[in-house]
């Protein structure tokens, strides 16, 4: 949509035919035409403009073709140096205002060249009577302000609706609140200059026109009187008509400025709520709009964020515990728990890494883990850590249950299970089948966020975690895959096939332990 080139002298041109049509048809000619050549005007005109377009280019600064480019997508803007970014990022804010700045000066210089030069050359040229100076200050009043005044200031609505199309080839992250030091228009500021621009803009028109025709009436024949009225009528209804229809094209470009933006904004919330988070409010202005979707694109980042950690959360711990973290029902702060402890370890693990390539090694292992980690969170456990070969989970932590004892047991029974099911597959792989030993054992631990302020993991801490890992290691020794400790077994409230095995003490504790195999 490259309809920047013509826009600005679309708009130019509309706003000179309104103005030459007022001074032509409306406003009378304060000077005897009968002496001035046909071409004089024209050629007047020509030379006039010729000055104009040629004040307007050098005005217009260097960097506006490369802003161009940028904005087209002919460059794009992360080829630049960072300060080079920040630059045009600041020209692109500013740049309808600019334009519209440029394009007042001009007309400025137009009024001066057209409404108070071109009466006086011409009056010194042929020898004619100088027009007065109200007639000249009327003339212009009309070319700067009511014809540059208001092509200004729709040039500046019509040409940032238009520029709101390209601002995120300098934004693509958006952030344009990140950008210091540029002009920023609120949106009150907006409705006020509109309001007072409609409102005084005209005003000196009519009061120059009201006071030269009270002036001509008091010199003026009942005729010429007539006369002067009915042109009184026909500049205030032209100026009129001409206030009306600018109020209604600045209320229209106005109201999309502020209109689209929320509009975007509220396709975008309706995204949301359809479940839909990579949905992106866009963002096209630095003013509180802009604010306000930048704020919502933060939220819905944020929103995001927590889903995967949520959805990451659950590669850990079941969807029941998983909801009671989220929902805020469980503390993971340090708090001393009652929990059963289940560690895991294969046998002959170094036998099977030197006899394997490592890419078998880590297919064998991804394809135990996945099934043991199933198996513990089909029964409520949560995975603390894999270590090497070994797996450490917990049951009761961080959400509490009173029956834990019987859900890590399950889960061993599960574990031998799917063990079985995957040494079929792994043999049918070319692979040989794997052992493991399983240690379970029930206590008090600190179950907490612990590590350091840049990483932190949720752990258990105590005697318990300790026993439980030297109950693991003794199923190498006693020759069995499961063992649980007689805490564990005084508190299953299910039945389940054991046998004692021994009293044993293990490292680190004073006392011995009693020990039963799961059959």
């Amino acid at each position: 949509m490259k309809n920047l080139s013509f826009l600005l002298p679309l708009i130019n041109i509309i706003g000179a035919t309104a103005t030459y049509f007022y001074f032509v048809f409306i406003l009378d000619s304060g000077v005897a035409t009968e002496n001035i050549p046909v071409y004089y005007s024209p050629l007047f005109f020509i030379a006039g403009t010729a000055c104009l377009v040629i004040c307007f280019q050098i005005t217009n600064r260097k960097s506006s073709k490369t802003l161009l480019d940028i904005a087209y997508g002919k460059i794009k803007i992360d080829t630049f140096e960072d300060s080079d970014i920040h630059h045009f990022q600041r020209e692109a804010l500013q740049f309808p205002l600019v334009v519209s700045a440029i394009t007042f000066m001009v007309w400025i210089l137009a009024g001066f060249i057209f409404g108070l030069l071109e009466p006086i050359i011409t009056a010194k040229i042929f020898t004619i009577e100088t027009p007065s100076l109200i007639y000249c200050l009327r003339r212009f009043l009309g070319i700067s302000l009511l014809g540059g005044g208001i092509t200004a200031l729709i040039l500046y609505f019509v040409f940032e609706n238009v520029w709101r199309d390209y601002i995120p080839n300098f934004f693509p992250e958006g952030h344009l609140s990140r950008v210091k030091h540029v002009f920023k228009l609120s949106v009150q500021k907006r409705l006020l200059i509109v309001f007072l621009s409609i409102s005084l803009i005209p005003l000196p028109i009519l009061g120059l026109t009201t006071y030269s025709k009270v002036m001509a009436l008091h010199t003026a024949d009942a005729l010429s009187r007539a006369q002067i009225m009915n042109s009184l009528v026909g500049e205030f209804a032209f100026i009129i008509a001409d206030s009306l229809a600018i109020c209604l094209i600045l209320a229209y470009f106005l109201s999309k400025s502020i209109s689209q933006p929320l509009v975007r904004i509220k396709n975008a919330i309706k995204e949301v709520e359809n479940n839909n988070l990579d949905v992106r409010a866009e963002i096209v202005s630095n003013d509180e709009l802009g604010d306000v979707a930048e704020g919502f694109n933060l939220m819905i980042k944020s929103m995001k964020e927590s889903r995967n950690i949520q959805e990451l959360f659950g590669k850990y711990v079941c969807k029941e515990i998983q909801d009671e973290i989220v929902a805020g029902k469980t503390s993971l702060e340090g708090e001393m728990k009652r929990v059963t402890l289940l560690f895991s370890d294969l046998r002959n693990f170094t036998t099977l890494v030197e006899k394997n390539h490592p890419k078998h090694v880590v297919t064998i292992m991804n394809q135990y883990f996945n099934e043991m980690t199933i198996a513990v969170k089909a029964n409520r456990g949560i995975i603390l850590q894999y270590v090497g070969d070994e797996i450490m989970a917990a049951f009761g932590a961080p959400v509490g249950f009173d029956d834990h004892p019987d859900m890590a047991v399950k889960a061993a029974l599960e574990m031998r299970k799917c063990l079985g099911a995957l040494n079929i597959q792994l043999e049918k792989q070319g692979f040989q089948p794997l052992a493991h030993g399983i240690g379970i054992h029930s206590g008090a631990v600190l179950a907490g966020n612990i590590g350091s302020e840049e990483r932190m993991s949720y752990a258990l801490v105590g005697d318990t975690v300790n026993s439980a890992s030297r109950i693991e290691g003794l199923t190498k020794q006693y020759g069995c895959d499961i063992i649980i400790s007689q805490t564990t077994f005084n508190l299953l409230t299910e039945s389940y096939n054991t046998r004692p095995l021994d009293q044993v003490k293990v490292k680190g504790k004073e006392n011995e332990i009693i020990i039963h195999q799961l059959l």
